[in-house]
Order: structure tokens, then sequence, then C-alpha cells
């Protein structure tokens, strides 16, 4: 059997090809194969405790390439992610896009829909910050691994949820304050 280990996540080779990365806050990484399912996801989210275990990235390998050559390529720069504890999470997706901006990815926070500007008054507290919220983008871990789920399957989210600009990237590594933007 040909296991590898990467950042402290265990891959047995002989059963699958990895297709996806989780990387959880204290850098331990896990490769998926296709054949994960939804308790990959619901297991760990709901397990988060705010303070040493509260944040998950979810990003897709590139087809035919292994960890390394995936981050090289920048692929690691489109994801979801979830932070906080299992009944009040933040869960955001990161894309390409953003050249209104300057940018070429942006991270949006992802909420349920709503009218109007809702103000962000839910706190989602990390161990060194505290992020704030509407309360139509606090997601449970069940909610948020359902989003994961479907990230992992579709590289995307449904269209249902909302999407508001927190964040853009540049090529080069800047970062372009986006929290004052409108919802996409």
């Amino acid at each position: 059997m040909n296991a590898e280990d990467v950042g402290g996540g265990r891959y047995d080779e002989s059963v699958a090809v990895a297709t996806h990365v989780m990387q959880y806050n204290n850098g331990n990484v896990v490769l998926l194969s296709s054949y994960s399912d939804i308790s990959e996801f619901s297991t760990r989210l709901s397990r988060f405790n705010g303070t040493d275990r509260y944040a998950l990235v979810l990003w897709a390998l590139g087809p035919g390439m292994d960890y390394d050559q995936s981050v090289v390529a920048g692929l690691n720069r489109e994801y979801i992610q979830a932070a906080g504890r299992p009944d009040a999470l933040t869960v955001e997706i990161c894309k390409a896009g953003g050249s209104q901006w300057g940018g070429q990815w942006v991270r949006y926070v992802i909420g349920h829909p709503h009218e109007g500007d809702a103000p962000r008054d839910a706190p989602i507290v990390l161990p060194h910050s505290t992020e704030m919220r509407s309360k139509y983008e606090v997601f449970d871990a069940d909610e948020a691994a359902q989003l994961f789920f479907t990230y992992y399957k579709t590289g995307d989210i449904p269209a249902s949820y909302t999407l508001r600009p927190e964040q853009g990237f540049t090529r080069d590594g800047g970062n372009i304050d986006l929290r004052d933007h409108a919802r996409s």
C-alpha cells in the first residue's frame, strides 16, 4: 500500500485518485477522492469548537495534477471555506473574477436571499478576531456541509444563495477591500 502524508493528512493512492484538498486552520491537509460523501464535511464542521478547530477550506486539484502542482498553478486561490462554531458559521467562496475592482479573484460571503441591506450584527467569534455578518450570512454545520458537498461535486454553490464581495486579490498577491461594494 502506498500512502502519502500531505501536511499531516494521510492519503492512500491505491484506493482512489485525489481530486480535492481539505485544509484545516492548523495547516493539516487531507486529500479527497471523487468517492467522498457529505459526511466528509458534516463530521468535520460539526466538531468545530471555535478555538483550535474553527476553519475548513476546500479546493479542487487540477486534472492530472498532484497537490504541489496544483498549488504552483494557483488552483488553491479558488475555494469554499467555513469558520466559527457548528451553530454559527460564516461560509465564503473565492472565485475567479473581479476585474471591475482590479482583481483576478474575489472572496464572497455567502448568504441566504433577503430584501435590502441587512445590518452586520451577528458575530462569528474566532480565536484572534470576530467577523461581523448579517443574520442571513450565518449557517449551521448541516447547511454548511451541504454547501461544501455541492461545491465538491460541481465547483460552485447553488444560485439560490447570495454573494457579498468581501475581498479581492490581484495576480501578484495584492488585496482589495470590497466590504462596501454591492451584492453581486
